[in-house]
């Protein structure tokens, strides 16, 4: 049975965080852990323009949302290698999910169908508005993840562009370990190859490849 997102905390434009919570709730589930691999998707790209279709704020039917990074959660199936190996149609414990609290489509949704009605492929698209992927464990994700939530500030009215979370700043508890308060744009949402980002950046190719493998 697919884990619903029960409770799980929802702020409008804080995807990050709202990732967080469902990571958190997911890994707190023993039945979820073994049977998928929980993993949080950052996406945005080096100028930070990345077209997203299929999401609640598009300005009409079939029109991409830019966003400078968004947030969604996956789980990947631990089980799946044996519906490979014996050639059979997978069930839903042998699939691979995505969560995005700001889709249209269905919460969750399989990868196929969120993968194809929210990223068209890169040939498709300008250059500049094409995604990058950096996939990151779920337990990272919870040690290592800090927002003080000033990407949030208007520089002009040092006001919030969007009204912030009625609970605490989010700060991991490896974070604060290594002496971070923030690192959401440093380490998780810059795509620069030199940054010092945690888990891996994959273009739409791998990312798709990455979807499709279970680790045996």
């Amino acid at each position: 049975m697919l884990p619903k997102p029960l409770h799980s905390p929802y702020t409008s434009c804080y995807c990050e965080e709202n990732i967080y919570f469902l990571v958190r709730q997911f890994l707190q589930q023993a039945q979820v852990k073994a049977t998928w691999d929980i993993y949080a998707v950052i996406i945005s790209n080096v100028t930070k323009t990345v077209a997203l279709w299929s999401q609640l704020k598009s300005p009409a039917a079939n029109t991409a949302v830019v966003w400078d990074y968004h947030a969604v959660l996956v789980l990947r199936s631990r089980l799946g290698s044996h519906c490979q190996l014996l050639n059979t149609t997978p069930i839903i414990e042998e699939e691979t999910w995505i969560y995005d609290f700001d889709s249209i489509l269905e919460m969750p949704s399989r990868w196929e169908e969120y993968v194809g009605k929210t990223f068209p492929p890169d040939s498709d698209i300008p250059p500049q508005y094409r995604s990058l992927f950096r996939v990151v464990s779920g337990e990272e994700y919870l040690h290592y993840f800090a927002s003080d939530r000033s990407h949030m500030l208007s520089l002009a009215a040092d006001e919030y562009v969007s009204p912030p979370p009625p609970y605490p700043i989010i700060c991991g508890p490896l974070a604060a370990a290594h002496g971070f308060t923030n690192n959401l744009m440093s380490h998780f949402v810059s795509m620069e190859p030199i940054s010092k980002g945690y888990g891996t950046v994959m273009d739409r190719e791998a990312f798709i490849t990455w979807l499709l493998v279970v680790d045996s």
